[in-house]
């Protein structure tokens, strides 16, 4: 028996709509709306043939209602009622309706592109943005499998926003999640098939063991939340760019998309391109405050900062050293180097002592220098989760910040340690930061880029402050949100491994940076944990700056980045200045910012008008808003204003529906006309249905010359969307081509393990571009567009 959309059927002695049909090589996965009272607002899926669903002959004759009942009805068909382009489940998300939370979901659905970089300010809700894109697809059955990458400490906070937002269920898959579904699976089945909505970590996916089963699933969008910290030549990169080149969709989420390097911004830029001719365009949407005209304002400090003399003595030995390494290695590459040192002493002078002590250390263990350079590539055998984010970690000590008498180069650290620990003692970054936490009597975030400065400072403010970094376990790093969130702890020292995507605005609105980053997008992520959508009161940011230890230096570096990034893309600027543009270069990344202002404006309006349709008591409802499924309903009006506008006229209420070429229902509209009642027609049920019957051909007729304009838009939106996913999976499919070689891989000696691992790599290509050739052919078959005989609904008569 042929099951379709919109079909109405009879399922375990109960009426329902077919809104969704799956086909599978042995059954059908058919999604069921409750079509009568009983099953109002129920959702149901049932797979056939092991459940039996018998179709039913909706009632074609008038059926009469209570006036109560009709206008309830009534105004769900109008809430429901989507114009061509328009979002379908954003009236159910739980949000204002701002216009630019609503162009991405719009370009999405009007075929405009399939690659997205949402870089709006942060704090405007770009999580929002994504989730109503994935509520969207799915809308309209695109996005049956949905990827979203975060940093290890937002996967709570997402999984909490898409649920809360707008409806959507995720699993959040880290090591023990995936090792209890594997437990309880068939062995050889993929965990992540099992979860459709799957939100995992980057450093946990990146891992070889788990990248090859996240990338053995077909995802049909992926989500890159703080996408710029995939940027560049590293393996969250590639991983990242593996993933997305072969999804249908692609989200990149960041507020700091350009920190002034051009290249790496273009590396941002190619995440999940494939690279080909017939591949989409990158579809960027940035917004600032001012654009869309939110938040109460910020305002930048900055505070400089006077060194002690224990202080100004360890930068002067810190600058021997320096000068001591440059004379020998007379390598252009050293200075690179040797400013590592530096940004540890401009952290603390705690900081910078210990990286001393272990360079000392090591040059007391010649025989094992890699334990300190760094060049060992360390195994994740303690972090078998995946939590630990090791970007805040301390550095090793360069490779080149040495000398080549050992003796020597042990003689003038001994002496920059021992400088480094009198000036430890009392250091003047550290007093103004205490002095500042007296006189502010409000909770305060304090950033800081390394762990150890972290804790270093955690031991002097004292404990009255809780501390984030990226060591903390998932747990932990709840715990100690919720302490700062709730008032339990004034002071939140974190790291930048752990701060970002934090929504910290109900709590807080001071944020202190205690030493400048080389990337000045950092300090915008840092300031956004509490300059956000709904923060009411003016943001404070000090940045606290050694004033003749070389970070006015950094400080004006980082202000030509600022310019740069600003000229580019109109990226933020954290330092509190505007020094004018620099000229943008182009770029070979084809960029494009769709024009939709007017658009969101308009669809914002509507949706807002929408739900002033539909009443709380009228949401149990809600599944009755398609009325054939139990034939069409009337009722009288008592009102006299409407029974003087109507006086021997009928109100008939219409639908008008296009399906495409699979058989799958593509949109509907209503269409109201009103028509004079012959003077032998009485206003009774009986009366009005003969009547009906006998205007079969005319009113059909009118109602189709009503919805012309209505069809030509539809058929022009269904064409653009059709085109654009074909295109994407054209190029998907032409990069898969080109990369057809055979992964390599070393045999093993006692097992086969590497063998299988081949095997399976090469059965989940082969079958991607099975199903990349399935829903290729699914949208050909679905072009075309057909019309479906124009439906009475509702009647209303005098």
């Amino acid at each position: 028996m042929q099951i379709s959309p919109s079909d109405v059927v009879r399922v375990r002695r109960a009426r329902w709509r077919v809104s969704g049909v799956r086909t599978f090589e042995r059954c059908q996965l058919v999604t069921l709306a409750g079509a009568e009272p009983a099953n109002a607002g129920t959702q149901r899926r049932v797979l056939t043939p092991f459940d039996a669903v018998d179709h039913i002959n909706p009632r074609q004759d008038l059926s009469t209602v209570s006036r109560r009942v009709w206008r309830r009805l009534c105004r769900t068909l109008i809430a429901d009622n989507v114009p061509p382009g328009g979002l379908r489940a954003a009236r159910h998300a739980r949000i204002d309706f701002m216009p630019h939370q609503l162009e991405p979901a719009l370009a999405i659905v009007r075929g405009i592109g399939s690659r997205i970089l949402l870089a709006d300010d942060v704090g405007l809700g770009k999580t929002i943005e994504a989730g109503l894109i994935v509520s969207e697809l799915r809308a309209i059955g695109a996005a049956d499998r949905v990827l979203v990458l975060v940093p290890a400490g937002l996967r709570d906070q997402w999984a909490d926003e898409l649920s809360a937002r707008v409806g959507l269920d995720a699993a959040v898959m880290d090591a023990s999640a995936v090792r209890r579904l594997a437990s309880t699976l068939p062995v050889g089945l993929n965990p992540w098939r099992t979860t459709p909505l799957a939100i995992a970590s980057i450093d946990y996916v990146r891992r070889p063991d788990v990248l090859a089963g996240v990338a053995g699933c077909p995802w049909d969008v992926i989500i890159v939340d703080e996408a710029h910290g995939v940027a560049g030549n590293t393996d969250r990169h590639a991983a990242v760019s593996a993933l997305a080149a072969r999804a249908p969709v692609v989200v990149l989420v960041t507020a700091t998309p350009h920190s002034g390097d051009r290249q790496l911004f273009a590396s941002l830029c190619q995440l999940g391109n494939a690279g080909t001719a017939t591949d989409t365009p990158l579809l960027v949407f940035r917004r600032t405050r001012l654009d869309v005209r939110l938040g109460a304002g910020r305002r930048i400090h900055r505070l400089h900062v006077r060194a002690s003399i224990d202080e100004t003595v360890m930068h002067a030995w810190l600058a021997r050293f320096a000068r001591a390494v440059r004379r020998e290695s007379g390598r252009p590459d050293t200075v690179l180097a040797l400013s590592v040192l530096q940004k540890r002493a401009l952290s603390s002078a705690w900081s910078l002592q210990r990286t001393i002590e272990r360079r000392l250390a090591a040059l007391q263990h010649p025989e094992e220098p890699a334990r300190e350079s760094g060049d060992q590539l360390l195994l994740p055998l303690a972090d078998p989760g995946g939590e630990d984010v090791a970007d805040d970690e301390a550095p090793a000590w360069p490779s080149l910040a040495r000398l080549q008498d050992p003796s020597e180069e042990r003689r003038m650290l001994q002496t920059l340690a021992g400088a480094a620990e009198r000036a430890a003692k009392h250091e003047s970054k550290i007093a103004v930061l205490r002095r500042l936490l007296r006189r502010v009597s409000e909770p305060v975030i304090v950033f800081t880029e390394f762990r150890d400065t972290l804790l270093h400072l955690k031991a002097s403010v004292g404990d009255g402050a809780v501390v984030l970094h990226g060591g903390l376990t998932r747990q932990e790093r709840l715990a100690a949100v919720r302490e700062f969130s709730t008032g339990s702890r004034r002071v939140l020292l974190a790291t930048d491994a752990a701060g970002e995507g934090l929504n910290l605005h109900r709590a807080c609105r001071i944020v202190v940076n205690l030493e400048l980053p080389w990337n000045p997008m950092r300090l915008e992520q840092r300031v956004g944990r509490v300059d956000r959508i709904g923060q009411s009161r003016i943001v404070h940011a000090f940045h606290l700056i050694a004033r003749d230890a070389g970070e006015i230096a950094i400080f004006n570096r980082l202000r030509s980045r600022v310019a740069r990034a600003r000229a580019d893309v109109g990226a933020p600027d954290p330092l509190g200045e505007d020094e004018g543009q620099v000229a943008a270069e182009d770029f070979d990344v084809p960029l494009l910012t769709p024009g939709l202002e007017a658009d969101a404006v308009e669809e914002a309006r509507r949706l807002a008008q929408s739900r002033l349709f539909v009443r709380e008591h009228d949401r149990a409802a809600s599944a009755l808003v398609l009325v054939d499924a139990s034939g069409p309903r009337m009722a009288g009006t008592r009102q006299w204003k409407t029974r003087a506008w109507l006086g021997r006229r009928a109100l008939l209420l219409w639908k008008v529906a296009r399906k495409d070429g699979a058989g799958d229902p593509v949109a509907w509209t209503l269409v109201p006309i009103v028509v004079p009642l012959p003077d032998e027609v009485a206003v009774d049920r009986g009366s009005v249905n003969r009547w009906l019957r006998e205007m079969d051909d005319e009113l059909p007729q009118r109602v189709e010359e009503a919805t012309r304009a209505w069809s030509d838009r539809v058929a022009i939106v269904h064409d653009a969307f059709v085109k654009t996913r074909l295109a994407r999976l054209h190029a998907i499919g032409q990069k898969s081509d080109a990369h057809h070689d055979a992964p390599l891989f070393q045999a093993g000696l006692f097992d086969r393990r590497a063998e299988r691992a081949q095997a399976a790599i090469l059965a989940a290509d082969e079958e991607d571009t099975a199903h990349r050739a399935q829903q290729a052919a699914a949208l050909e078959r679905s072009r075309p567009l057909h019309r479906l005989a124009p439906q009475l609904l509702l009647v209303l008569t005098p």
